[in-house]
């Protein structure tokens, strides 16, 4: 497995993911919104086989058809798509206006229906391929003062588990990782007063999605696989290190 395709490449996981990779020798085509974000990105990653960069809205018409397009013709298919793409809030139900959201699910679930959508035309074509993405804990639990978020990632767990159904003869295997809340750039834009020093590094979740692309397929199944490990996620209750304001 060496062709992959990251959105939320320029920040965080997908980052921590494409220079890990690149370092493999791997194929990159990376996905972001910031331009700059994702230069600085390729630029750590000298060692990669080929690496491609797309800096867009993931929601917006059309981007991510021809990002999967982008990345099938220049690395020759895609073996894995590692979705990281993903915004928050932290905010009463009652306080959140229609339009916080609507933004919220359009890009944390609608964006992953897109890529989703187009990534397993093409592996389904090729029949194979892995899709990794990263609900986290809050895609299987409930925190107050997040139900926006909490929507979009309840979606997303709904949304590939019915994708590796339609897809369960197809060759193409999934992956969920409900991971606690991890001490990324994520958390710099939400209202919150988050003990970082207490989540999950970075470099540690990336070590767990490393883990399964190189697990044996019969591993990965193709049925959607949530890894919700106790030493990293902790118990089913969401426990993300975290203080009101």
């Amino acid at each position: 497995m060496d062709k992959f395709l990251i959105t939320g490449a320029s920040s965080g996981i997908g980052r921590e993911l494409a220079i890990r990779l690149a370092a493999r020798g791997a194929k990159l085509t990376l996905h972001g919104r910031s331009e700059t974000k994702l230069s600085e990105v390729a630029a750590a990653c000298a060692g990669a086989g080929s690496i491609e960069t797309l800096a867009s809205d993931i929601t917006a018409p059309h981007t991510a058809e021809s990002l999967v397009a982008k990345a099938n013709e220049s690395m020759g298919g895609i073996d894995c798509v590692i979705h990281c793409a993903g915004i928050g809030l932290i905010k009463p139900a009652a306080d959140t206006a229609d339009a916080e959201f609507s933004k919220i699910v359009n890009t944390n679930l609608r964006g992953t229906f897109l890529v989703a959508q187009s990534a397993c035309k093409v592996m389904a074509a090729q029949k194979h391929g892995l899709f990794i993405t990263l609900p986290g804990i809050l895609g299987k639990a409930v925190m107050k003062n997040a139900a926006a978020y909490i929507a979009s990632k309840f979606g997303v767990t709904g949304l590939i588990k019915t994708f590796a159904q339609e897809y369960q003869r197809s060759g193409i295997r999934f992956c969920l990782f409900f991971l606690g809340g991890v001490d990324s750039p994520f958390w710099d834009g939400i209202n919150m007063a988050v003990q970082r020093d207490k989540m999950i590094p970075v470099s540690t979740a990336a070590d767990l999605i490393l883990q399964a692309i190189d697990a044996p397929s019969h591993l990965v199944e193709s049925r959607a696989t949530w890894l919700a490990r106790q030493s990293v996620c902790g118990s089913s209750a969401p426990k993300v290190a975290w203080r009101r304001r």
